[in-house]
């Protein structure tokens, strides 16, 4: 299965008026996912299930991509994917999606971080997604150890990097 793991794009701060559930995406994050979107569906084959964090960002860049990288796609929200959600039930989850065959997740950091380093079984660094970006896996369900390959990763205004000691060194 191609899964795509995206991190939500720039949204507005939160403050005593607007609670951090209820940030949206800001002009410029909006203009961020409509760029990158048409590159995801270019570069791989177009997601058919999206599932994202029910956050209001998260949700708008799910929105966004699905119309504009992905025929016949659906969307569903995931607790899973709110901040600090547990990245092996995530796991569990995306392995009973394999019928999709390619899968986006749409969702947070430090936690989408922690599930590309997990699925490429880093057990040392982290990995750190820019906002709006997108990384592309090879993910087998049926393996529990390092049951991903790198694809590649792309962030707005850029080219895909392939390598991904050159997208995520190691520190």
């Amino acid at each position: 299965m191609i899964l795509y793991v995206m991190r939500h794009a720039e949204a507005v701060e939160s403050s005593d008026a607007l609670k951090d559930e209820w940030r949206y995406l800001t002009e410029k994050g909006r203009a961020a996912v409509e760029k990158i979107s048409p590159a995801i569906g270019k570069y791989g084959p177009k997601p058919r299930l999206t599932i994202t964090s029910p956050l209001t960002r998260a949700v708008q860049t799910a929105e966004i991509v699905a119309e504009k990288a992905c025929r016949k796609n659906v969307i569903v929200a995931s607790e899973l994917l709110l901040p600090g959600g547990d990245i092996a039930e995530l796991v569990t989850q995306l392995k009973g999606c394999g019928d999709a065959g390619r899968v986006m997740v749409v969702g947070h950091e430090p936690q989408l971080g922690s599930l590309v380093a997990t699925l490429l079984g880093r057990e040392t660094g982290t990995v750190s997604l820019k906002k709006g970006a997108c990384v592309a896996l090879d993910f087998d369900q049926d393996k529990d150890d390092k049951p991903a390959c790198f694809l590649w990763y792309l962030t707005p205004d850029k080219k895909p990097v392939t390598s991904l000691k050159k997208a995520f060194p190691q520190k």
